[in-house]
């Protein structure tokens, strides 16, 4: 059920627990702090995205029940803090495992990086030649 009174109170609670600034709030999730500012305030209705943005960035939040109090629900039956198809899970290598985890759970700006990095080595590999060094 839709209450985003009481959604800007517990994004307003959840970040104070968290002894987090406006502004880092903001760096953490990839969304404005003034932007922030205005749901904390009951001035904008954020979109999912936001909701999963801004639950992402907080410890230990509880990203179903920040949706619900938004207006939104999951669309499966499966919680939404859970991979879904092949992935994750399916990796045998632990190191491996645990950086896709650690990417699931990154905050956006971080995410960005580490796909900045990814398409550079791709780069690099594509344009290696078979009798080239490593």
């Amino acid at each position: 059920m839709k209450d985003m009174v009481q959604f800007g109170l517990q994004i307003r609670q959840l970040r104070k627990q968290n002894h987090f600034t406006l502004r880092e709030l903001g760096e953490r999730s990839g969304v404005s702090y003034s932007f922030i500012n205005s749901i904390e305030n009951n001035r904008f209705n954020p979109s999912r995205e936001t909701v999963i943005a801004l639950a992402d960035a907080f410890n230990r939040a509880d990203k179903d029940e920040l949706l619900l109090l938004a207006g939104f629900a999951p669309t499966d039956e499966e919680s939404l803090d859970a991979p879904s198809g092949p992935g994750v899970s399916d990796i045998d290598d632990p190191e491996v495992s645990l950086f896709f985890k650690d990417f699931q759970s990154a905050p956006k700006e971080r995410r960005d990086e580490m796909l900045r990095f990814w398409h550079f080595i791709k780069e690099q590999q594509s344009n290696r030649t078979p009798d080239s060094e490593q």
